[in-house]
């Protein structure tokens, strides 16, 4: 990854289909926000946590869900720690798509307890480097 230009690893949860269709062509932003919504806009969104990526995935036929680990550039980042940030949502695609920024960065681990989310406007910033099939398991308990 190239820190110069702020790119970093991050997940995306998606379907064996959204897997398939993603690696062989391409991110595609007319979908985006059809499946899970748009809290931050209508862009492509992932995080550094695995495990909220996973809240996205999907099981296939064979108990298996797809995460695809990406390098997203970043960019100038619009930081966004607002507690209704749908309300502002517009405003906050609008600031990447010639508003100065790159991505904006959800701070719902600061708003909320749970993780932050990144969100691109621009498919031209990711590149799925690889698909990570895993399968759910209980949790563990100590004994």
């Amino acid at each position: 990854v190239d820190k110069t230009i702020n790119e970093v690893w991050l997940w995306h949860g998606t379907s064996e289909a959204g897997a398939a269709g993603i690696t062989d062509t391409d991110f595609d932003l007319i979908r985006a926000g059809s499946a899970t919504g748009s809290l931050f806009g209508r862009g492509l969104y992932f995080a550094e946590s695995c495990m909220k990526a996973d809240e996205y995935a999907a099981q296939d036929s064979r108990g298996l869900c797809p995460l695809l680990l990406s390098r997203v550039v970043l960019g100038r980042v619009n930081y966004c720690d607002a507690k209704e940030p749908a309300l502002i949502a517009d405003s906050l695609e609008a600031s990447c798509k010639g508003g100065g920024f790159h991505s904006v960065i959800g701070d719902r681990e600061k708003i909320r307890g749970t993780y932050r989310e990144f969100v691109v406007f621009d498919n031209e910033q990711v590149y799925p480097e690889y698909v990570v099939w895993y399968r759910r398991m209980p949790p563990f308990k100590s004994g």
